[in-house]
């Protein structure tokens, strides 16, 4: 025989047994007998080719606990009728052997779902059947006036037990309530949070516009830089033609150079130390930024895992709930066992003839129902309690978790806060990085050609040079052939020597000019603080030059490019 256990594996709380009705079901059965039990379908109910009826022990927890079964009949399509009465036939070999335990016939559908059972009957020999009496002469209680005070005491301690919950849930759903306001509440935080941050995205746009604003500035600089470039194309132009008039003018201009090219260092020098210490505090910013996405990685973790328990703290409540309605269908049932005793009792007192026997075992059955009523009442009482103790846990939970979600939102929002900050920063460091790279670009540019003109001075000082050693001595030969020249070429000479100015005043401005024209044989002078020479400047002048420095008395930093404001926030940092 095929099983369908497999298909059967369901929850039993989600059992209806209602769709299916048994009829004609005896309170017992003859052992090695086929027996054959009537069941009715409803109308809305439709069988299966699948759907069987299986014979379990009463107790039974699982559609697995079956003891013998048979598949039901197929039918032609019955949907639209009132109600469909069929039978199922159990072969007496099948049946249960066991004459003390109770059974009852359970119909399961195809899908594993019960709908429906039968009362409990047995498996007795006839002789055991006929001993016992009718149903109606054994269902006789007999209670006492006492255990009736009793009950209704209990049941008003019931009642009272019920209306303190019910009042805790009016009081859990207003909490409910309030907790909706205040989401209604960080919502309305939210957006204004989003105002703020539009608000910020104003104030970055017009920090975008200053700051196309001075890369105006910067281009008209720049166009003054290439004016002063040109300046100095037409004064090397005029330098040149200085040059053949006058070493003295030239001299004075190269100084200038120099000293244009030591500046010019000086502030590439500054740049590069600007642009590293903007480096490493990049770097910072960088490494803060991924520190506060972590925290903010873990906040956000936290958050879930608050949402996830106030889930379970509703579904908690709604057990609690659940459990709530199953003590008033409790309490409904006391009152219809209630009914049934003084039923039971007024029966009693009807009855002229009782026997002796039938009264014993109706007192055995009294008292074990009465025995049975208090341990229901004990135990549902001690259910109703472990729900007052489990719903005020949970009201200590919900508080909990509510502070808990209250830190992390403002954690959330001081995070959200630095890291906002902190990408201004970033951005911010990244346009100085940019425009201070693109002024490096430009100085080094400069310098080049500075360096390049200063060679070519070199080279035109040293033309210079040697043309003076070959006036010297041109002016030597004509001072040797002096004495024996002819008055026409004295004459001449005369007339050379006043347009030319005479030999001792040449000599005299070849000699200023050796020495000017020989810079290397001079000492140069070395600043203590920007570290450059100057070969052609006096000590007093060094000194004016080194005094000119703005320097840290702490850690000997050169603050040139700095305002007198930051040059005093700088000294009081350390």
């Amino acid at each position: 025989m095929e099983t369908p256990a497999e298909a059967a594996a369901t929850d039993p709380s989600a059992r209806t047994f209602s769709q299916v009705v048994f009829t004609d079901i005896s309170h017992s059965y003859p052992p090695s007998t086929a027996v054959t039990c009537s069941y009715t379908l409803a109308a809305s109910f439709q069988p299966k080719p699948r759907d069987w009826v299986g014979i379990f022990k009463v107790g039974w927890s699982t559609t697995k606990d079956y003891h013998t079964f048979v598949w039901v009949e197929p039918c032609v399509d019955v949907e639209g009728q009132q109600s469909v009465t069929r039978q199922a036939v159990f072969k007496d070999y099948y049946l249960p052997k066991d004459e003390i335990e109770f059974y009852q016939f359970c119909y399961i559908d195809s899908t594993g779902q019960v709908r429906g059972a039968s009362t409990p009957f047995c498996f007795r020999n006839p002789a055991e059947q006929s001993m016992e009496s009718s149903p109606d002469d054994e269902l006789l209680v007999i209670t006492t006036q006492e255990q009736v005070d009793q009950s209704v005491r209990e049941k008003a301690e019931l009642q009272r037990e019920l209306d303190q919950i019910t009042e805790e849930k009016e009081t859990l759903k207003r909490a409910l309530e309030k907790e909706q306001q205040e989401a209604a509440c960080l919502k309305s935080q939210d957006e204004q949070k989003e105002k703020e941050k539009s608000q910020l995205v104003k104030e970055l746009h017009q920090a975008e516009e200053e700051n196309e604003n001075l890369k105006g500035t910067l281009k008209h600089r720049q166009e003054e830089l290439d004016h002063l470039k040109e300046e100095m194309l037409t004064q090397r132009t005029e330098q040149m033609e200085m040059q053949r008039e006058s070493t003295a003018g030239q001299k004075e201009k190269y100084d200038r150079a120099v000293m244009k090219i030591n500046q010019l260092k000086e502030e590439r020098e500054e740049l590069r130390r600007t642009v590293d210490a903007q480096n490493d505090e990049i770097s910072s910013l960088n490494s803060k930024i991924r520190e506060a996405e972590r925290e903010l990685l873990k906040m956000k973790d936290s958050v879930q895992l608050l949402q996830v328990d106030l889930q379970s703290s509703e579904k908690e409540k709604e057990k609690f709930s659940a459990e709530v309605q199953r003590l008033q269908s409790l309490m409904h049932n006391m009152d219809d066992m209630k009914r049934e005793n003084q039923e039971l009792c007024r029966r009693l007192s009807q009855q002229e003839t009782p026997h002796s026997s039938s009264d014993d075992e109706l007192r055995v059955q009294c008292q074990t129902l009465v025995c049975q009523l208090q341990e229901e009442l004990a135990a549902e009482r001690e259910v109703s309690r472990n729900t007052k103790r489990q719903a005020e846990v949970l009201d200590r939970e919900l508080l909990h978790v509510r502070e808990q979600l209250k830190k992390m939102i403002v954690s959330h929002e001081q995070a959200e806060r630095q890291s906002n900050k902190q990408e201004l920063q970033l951005r911010e460091a990244h346009e100085m990085i940019a425009d201070k790279d693109s002024v490096i670009e430009d100085k080094e540019h400069l310098i080049m050609l500075l360096t390049n003109e200063k060679e070519e001075l070199a080279k035109e000082n040293k033309n210079l040079f040697s043309d003076i050693e070959g006036l010297r001595r041109v002016c030597a030969d004509l001072q040797a052939a002096a004495p024996c020249m002819q008055p026409d070429t004295a004459h001449t000479a005369g007339a050379a020597s006043s347009t030319h100015e005479t030999p001792e005043q040449a000599e005299n401005l070849y000699e200023t000019i050796g020495s000017a024209a020989d810079p290397e044989e001079e000492p140069s002078l070395v600043c203590r603080h920007c570290q450059e020479s100057f070969p052609f400047i006096t000590r007093l002048e060094l000194e004016q030059h080194e005094q000119s420095h703005r320097v840290c008395p702490f850690c000997t930093l050169i603050c040139d490019g700095m305002e007198q404001a930051e040059f005093e926030d700088h000294v009081y940092s350390h």
